[in-house]
């Protein structure tokens, strides 16, 4: 099983935390409002675990799921319930009334903001690689540096059918998964919106292998 000790889990939490800082700034502007992006925790959990960081197993929950392939390859998913992502609808559109079905301008809303705040924690965790000893090394490992996002995929379904899709990959290799989990506020309140940043088996092992 791979790990990353504590050392290295701080110091990749210290290139999470610049994407925060930087999906922060994207999603005010964005929202039109203050908001604050903020590592909530990062580390390995088992699998068990994992499939409920969105929720009860049963809970009926909606997801934005945005897979990454290139040097840094994964998944990343924003989620949250009915009412906390149309709210968000309703911020984006300016609405007064309460919008209350996921139709396709609400979706596209949804998922525009996941491709948003996706992006900005993907250009900060692209410092992390490569990580070299050598110029010679640093150069083979830069053409790993670039990072392909797919269009976010809304999904609505049950909270443990979505993160057993996300962690397909892991689950093959891995009885543990690292799990960078992120908590939003606008205008200084919280909102329920959870960002999962889950990298595959072999961004791990890289990292294991290379973090100081």
């Amino acid at each position: 099983m791979i790990s990353l000790n504590t050392q290295q889990l701080e110091t990749l939490a210290s290139y999470i935390r610049g994407g925060a800082s930087d999906a922060s700034q994207a999603l005010s502007t964005w929202l039109g409002r203050h908001v604050h992006v903020s590592l909530e925790q990062l580390k390995q959990v088992s699998l068990e675990t994992a499939t409920e960081l969105l929720g009860p197993a049963d809970a009926i929950v909606c997801a934005c799921c945005m897979r990454v392939s290139g040097g840094i390859s994964g998944q990343m998913l924003l989620g949250f319930d009915d009412k906390c992502g149309l709210e968000l609808c309703d911020m984006l559109l300016t609405r007064e009334s309460r919008s209350e079905f996921w139709g396709e301008i609400e979706i596209s809303a949804a998922t525009e903001t996941t491709n948003i705040v996706g992006c900005a924690f993907l250009n900060s965790l692209a410092l992390v690689f490569p990580v070299a000893d050598s110029y010679e090394e640093a150069d083979r490992l830069a053409l790993d540096r670039s990072w392909l996002p797919t269009p976010p995929a809304f999904i609505r379904d049950f909270a443990a059918s979505i993160m057993q899709f996300a962690l397909t990959d892991q689950v093959c290799e891995f009885e543990t998964v690292l799990v960078a989990n992120a908590q939003f506020s606008a205008d200084n309140m919280p909102i329920a919106w959870r960002l999962l940043l889950i990298p595959d088996a072999q961004v791990l092992d890289h990292l294991a292998r290379n973090l100081r």
